[in-house]
């Protein structure tokens, strides 16, 4: 409950920071000249709308800076009426976004309902969607949507999508080239529904609203800048003064800490020195590490105490290309004497290396030989 809760704060929050913002724009936007207010715009750039109709070829004309519509019907070749319109009105075809308008049996429309988590992710989330629930392929399509807030907090998305043919269809009809087509709308004037083909229009217009608000907004933050900056230097000083005096402590403490652990290790090495000078079995387990040849290894190793000062014996088994050599090796080293094989040296067919079984005596040091005898 407590996390529902959460969530519906955050869609709350969110929703009014997204009404301040656009009040701000929109009072910001009615500050600048008309024609770069209309740039500015989401919707700054005049709009040309084609279509078919008996006789010859309809086109509207919607300029935000005027904010009329300018209806048309001319029996010419589209470019020609194109040019004649815009230029009674003093546009350039560069400034003009050309649309289409199809008819609405050419479009299939559906509803989706997103948690509100999904928000930031709409236009990856919607794509894989529809073709996942559709038999639509996403090279034969394109698609649009509009977004809102329903009453839970979720977010209500609709989804537009039509064939490619039929832009295809329409803008040969009328002469024209996809390229050229920027959007196709359904529906009449007043509640139409668009397509844009071309996405990247789109990824523009947050850009644009980026850049104006950057422009007035540093305006009103240099001024608060420098004093904030002030305030949090002064806070800093006086926090760094505070950790520099616990510091000064929490480093007397770690002295006193490290001159006892150099007291232990002093006397842990001691220790180490005064052990026992009988070969233990890591002793004997590192000299013969060092000692074998990587041709060779063991499998078993045995350690057999020796009585009343005897030397401990050491059997190994193990598999060698060379294993005779062994024994010349092992009666080289220090720690180890009298070195002899205790069985026959056979091929074991599965290694493909010989298998021995060796034994060795461990050389005590003179002082314990002395105490033995």
């Amino acid at each position: 409950m407590g996390s529902l809760l959460t969530v519906a704060g955050a869609a709350r929050t969110r929703e009014l920071m997204q009404s301040a913002v656009s009040w701000w724009y929109a009072e910001f936007i009615n500050l600048l000249p008309q024609r770069i207010a209309a740039v500015l715009s989401a919707r700054g750039r005049p709009r040309v709308v084609l279509a078919r109709c008996d006789g010859g070829i309809r086109l509207r004309l919607s300029d935000p800076r005027s904010g009329g519509d300018t209806a048309e019907i001319s029996s010419a070749e589209p470019v020609v009426a194109i040019g004649a319109l815009l230029a009674r009105r003093g546009l350039d075809r560069r400034e003009v976004e050309l649309g289409l308008e199809l008819p609405k049996a050419s479009v299939f429309c559906r509803d989706v309902v997103l948690p509100a988590e999904a928000r930031g992710a709409i236009d990856t989330i919607l794509p894989q969607d529809l073709l996942r629930r559709t038999p639509f392929k996403a090279e034969d399509i394109y698609s649009d949507h509009a977004a809102s807030t329903a009453p839970d907090g979720r977010i209500a998305v609709r989804q537009w999508v039509t064939r490619r043919q039929h832009v295809q269809r329409a803008a040969d009809e009328l002469g024209l080239s996809v390229e050229e087509i920027t959007f196709v709308m359904f529906g009449n004037a007043e509640a139409a529904q668009t397509i844009r083909l071309a996405r990247e229009t789109n990824a523009l217009q947050p850009h644009r609203i980026a850049i104006a608000a950057l422009c007035c907004s540093a305006v009103l933050l240099a001024g608060g800048l420098a004093g904030l900056t002030y305030v949090r230097q002064q806070a800093a000083l006086d926090r760094l003064d505070a950790e520099i005096v616990v510091a000064r402590r929490n480093a007397e403490r770690v002295r006193a800490t490290v001159e006892q652990l150099r007291e232990r290790r002093m006397t842990l090495t001691r220790l180490r020195l005064q052990r026992s000078e009988t070969p233990g079995l890591i002793d004997i387990w590192d000299e013969t590490t060092h000692l074998l040849p990587r041709h060779s290894w063991l499998t078993e190793l045995r350690l057999a105490e020796g009585d009343n000062g005897r030397s401990a014996t050491v059997t190994m088994t193990g598999f060698s290309a060379a294993a005779p050599g062994l024994v010349n090796i092992l009666d080289a080293s220090k720690l180890f004497a009298d070195a002899a094989l205790t069985s026959p040296v056979a091929m074991d067919p599965v290694e493909g290396r010989e298998r021995f079984s060796l034994q060795a005596k461990v050389r005590l040091p003179d002082a314990l030989k002395e105490a033995g005898q």
